[in-house]
Order: C-alpha cells, then structure tokens, then sequence
C-alpha cells in the first residue's frame, strides 16, 4: 500500500513542482494583477474542462472495455469541442468572460478537451505509463515554453504565457495520437448500439460532473468576487496562497486515489469502511506537518520565491489552513461514497457548500477582502465535511471517535501500510 501510494505521490508532486515553478517564474517577472489574469483564465479552462469531462473524464475511463475505441473517441471529442465553442460564448453573454479573449479561450480548451479524450482512453485501455508520460511532457513543455518566450524570446508578456499553454496542449496531443493509433480497429462492443453508448455517457458522466462543477464551484467562486472588490492584485496573492495550499493536498489526493481504486474492486462493506478510516487517519496525520511548516515560514521567504508583491501572503494562509485540513478528510469520504456508487451524496454535500459559499463570499470578502475568502472557504468546507462525516458515520454504523488517530489506530495503519 506504502509503494503505490508514495508512486502516485511521486507523479503527482513532479508535475504539481513544474507548475509550482511556472508560478514562480510568471508572478515574479509579471506581477500580481497579470498573475490575476492567469488565475481567471485558468479558472475558465478549468470550468469549461469540467463540462467536456461529463463524456470525456472518469466517465470514459470507465467505458473504454465496454463500447468501440473509435466510437468513443470521435462521439466524446465532438461533444468537448462542443462545449468549447459554445461555453466561451455563454459566458461572454453573462459577463464573466471579456470578448476579446474568447477566441483564445475557444483554442485551448479545444486542445485541452482532445488531449483529455487521448489520456481518458489510455486509461482506459489499462496504458498508466503512457497517461503519466503525457503529465509529464504537457507540465515540461510549458515550462521550458515559457523559458523560451521570456529569456530567449525577450517576451515577457500575458501572451508568452498562453502560447506556452497552447504548446503545452499541441506537444502531447499529436503524441498521444501515436499512442492510441493501435487501438483504432475495430472492437466487439457490449452495447452495439449508439444510443445505449450516449445513454451510458450521460448517465455515468453527468452524475459525477454535477458533483466536480459544484465541488469547483465552492473552490473557486471567490475568484470572481474577489476580482470584482478587491481588484486582480489582490486576486492574484488569494491565487498563489491556495497553489501553495494546492501542493499540500496532493497527498489527501494521492491517498484518495489508490482508495478509491481498491474500494470499487472490493464488495466488503467492512474492508471498504477499514480501508477509508485509515486513509482518512493517513491523510490527516501526513497533512500536519507541511502545513505546519508552511505556516511558520516568514514572509520574507514568500516575497524572495515570489516578489515583493507577495510579502503579505501568510496572512491568508492563516484562514486557509483549516481548508486545508478539512479537505485532506473530505477527499478520503467523498471518494469512499464515489467508490460505493453513492454520488448523490456528495452532490447534496457539494450543493449545502455552493449556498454557504456564495453568501460568506458576498459578506466577508468586500469587508474583509482575501482574509474574508480564506475564512468563506474554511468554513464552507467545514460545513460539507460535518454533513459527509455524518452520512459515513450512518452508512458505516461507526462511531466518530474511530475516525480519530490514536494510538492503537497508528499502529493499525502502520501494519495496513506495510501490506
């Protein structure tokens, strides 16, 4: 258990400090309000990638051995390029998006949404190194793109950036296009017909993105409010406090991920609930100690890594912190009642934070500006997590007092990791 989980963490952290790195570099030769607009067009990748993954995420992953290779990467690229055309515009039309950026916004998440679909199928077809290969080339070639443009180039710009992103999506697109070639022949097929293929798509993927949007929704909301009161300065520190956050949580999502996957090949209720107390214990206890150090570092060591214009950025993470740690437990339940096939509850989890979110955010944040965002978002995921924790507690028949380490649980986990 020990190996594969630190593996993933190792795959993980590698491309997490790329992109640490591309943080670094582009907030210290571009500042904060340009680190800002970086943030927000990130965010909108990330919202319209969450609409493509309902055919192209977990869902197609699942549907690979099921249906036809070639009818599945063609029907799911379709509906991704889909919804990168037309969500751009959408959100023109609501104000959330400036017109002239829609034509950028419209190229990445179209290579970002036929990149997915390749990776997706991989998976799928059981090709976790070739899925792990392309992570790495996507997250190093936009870091030596970005070297190139800035100090070869002489091009420090917002736009040196986004073309790094658009080749960080093309390099490993036209090579997973090599990788998946083998499998484009054709494949008896489970469901035959189309309809039944569409149906499974739907069905699966519109579930488990319902919960991802408004997962991303509580995570992501005070960008916008934010920018609105405080101006993108200020949302361009709020954005690098929850990267350093983010780097942390790689180990709860590590954790989770192998869970998970021994949780839906497992039908034991009572291994599927030892095995989640025990990440729920791994991850909290190994949260801790990176957060701690976090915590301690003076401001000075932010404002050499990131420029003066982050000096103050400590003072957020103090609210952040409980985040933190709320979300290292989170991600083991919320993954546990996914592995079950119970996902409607996450989503009315997910829903309960969306409406506390929303109203912290519109209170605290024009008062209190980026400490107000990291206290609306601690208690947001406060909130999920007591409903979570008590759906666990009625769905497992435990008592709360299992979830907390202790000595004779350390011990349990011990032996649990050297298996």
């Amino acid at each position: 258990m020990l190996l594969k989980i630190l593996s993933t963490v190792f795959s993980k952290v590698f491309t997490a400090g790329i992109g640490f790195i591309v943080v670094i570099i582009t907030a210290r030769a571009l500042g904060a309000a340009v680190r800002g607009d970086i943030a927000l067009l990130l965010l909108n990748i990330s919202i319209i990638g969450l609409f493509q993954g309902i055919f192209n995420g977990s869902v197609l992953i699942y549907l690979t051995p099921k249906f036809s290779f070639l009818k599945l990467f063609f029907i799911t690229n379709i509906f991704s390029l889909a919804f990168a055309v037309g969500l751009p515009y959408l959100m023109v039309a609501t104000g959330l998006l400036d017109y002239h950026q829609i034509y950028i916004l419209i190229l990445l998440t179209a290579l970002q949404g036929i990149l997915t679909t390749s990776q997706s199928l991989l998976l799928g077809k059981e090709k976790i190194q070739h899925f792990n290969l392309l992570e790495v080339i996507k997250s190093s070639v936009l870091l030596l793109s970005i070297v190139f443009f800035f100090w070869i180039w002489k091009d420090i710009s917002l736009e040196s950036v986004i073309y790094g992103y658009g080749i960080s999506y093309i390099i490993p697109l036209v090579i997973s296009i090599f990788l998946i070639s083998p499998f484009f022949q054709s494949e008896s097929e489970i469901g035959n017909k189309k309809e039944s293929m569409l149906k499974s798509l739907l069905k699966y993927g519109f579930e488990i993105q319902i919960n991802n949007i408004s997962h991303m929704i509580n995570y992501r909301f005070c960008f916008f409010i934010i920018e609105k009161w405080k101006g993108k300065d200020a949302l361009g520190i709020f954005s690098i406090a929850l990267s350093l956050c983010e780097v942390i949580w790689i180990i709860a999502k590590s954790i989770s991920t192998f869970q998970y996957s021994k949780i839906v090949n497992t039908t034991d209720p009572e291994e599927q609930r030892k095995l989640t107390i025990h990440s729920l214990q791994l991850s909290f206890i190994a949260t801790i100690p990176p957060l701690l150090i976090l915590l301690i570092l003076p401001n000075s060591i932010f404002a050499f890594v990131f420029g003066d214009d982050f000096s103050s950025i400590r003072t957020v993470l103090y609210p952040l912190s409980f985040a933190v740690i709320f979300l290292a437990i989170f991600t083991i339940i919320n993954h546990y009642f996914s592995g079950i096939g119970k996902n409607r509850l996450n989503i009315i989890g997910s829903f309960i934070g969306n409406i506390l979110v929303v109203v912290l955010c519109f209170s605290l944040i024009p008062n209190f500006g980026i400490i107000g965002a990291g206290i609306a978002t601690s208690i947001t995921y406060l909130f999920i997590l007591m409903y979570l924790v008590y759906r666990f507690l009625k769905q497992t028949n435990s008592a709360f007092k299992e979830l907390i380490p202790s000595p004779s649980s350390i011990k349990s986990l011990i032996q649990e990791l050297k298996r």
